[in-house]
């Protein structure tokens, strides 16, 4: 019976960083107007400097964040992220917190400010882009 617990144990820790995953399904950006406009020209779109959410991080023409570990809230519906972010010749670990706010729209946090002086952040809420893929 005991081994028995173990392995379900071990099925549940393992599917616990994909559930964190789940809380981001498809293409979201910082408003429903950079959603109309990447639906339009996604290319033109990221090259203006926008940056997108997805599953796989933050995703920029000249900025990344590649998530590594999803970490899962145990009393809310909020999860933990470590990610590994890099911009021309710099790369530097961050931690992100992630809750959803309503329907297509999860609020992005940092634990560290951000960057140089005068950066813009990568915090705050995304909307679900409908009909966005990315290329």
């Amino acid at each position: 019976m005991r081994g028995l617990s173990i392995a379900a144990a071990t099925v549940l820790l393992a599917a616990m960083p994909a559930m964190g995953q789940e809380m981001i399904k498809g293409v979201y950006s910082r408003s429903q107007e950079q959603c109309d406009a990447a639906k339009k020209d996604f290319q033109a779109f990221i090259e203006n400097g926008e940056v997108v959410l997805t599953q796989r991080g933050l995703e920029g023409i000249e900025f990344n964040c590649e998530f590594i570990e999803w970490k899962m809230a145990t009393r809310s519906p909020g999860a933990i992220v470590t990610a590994l972010c890099e911009e021309p010749g710099y790369a530097y670990p961050q931690v992100f917190a992630f809750m959803p706010r309503g329907e297509g729209q999860v609020e992005v946090t940092l634990s560290l400010a951000e960057g140089a002086e005068g950066a813009p952040s990568n915090a705050g809420m995304y909307y679900l882009c409908d009909g966005v893929k990315m290329p």
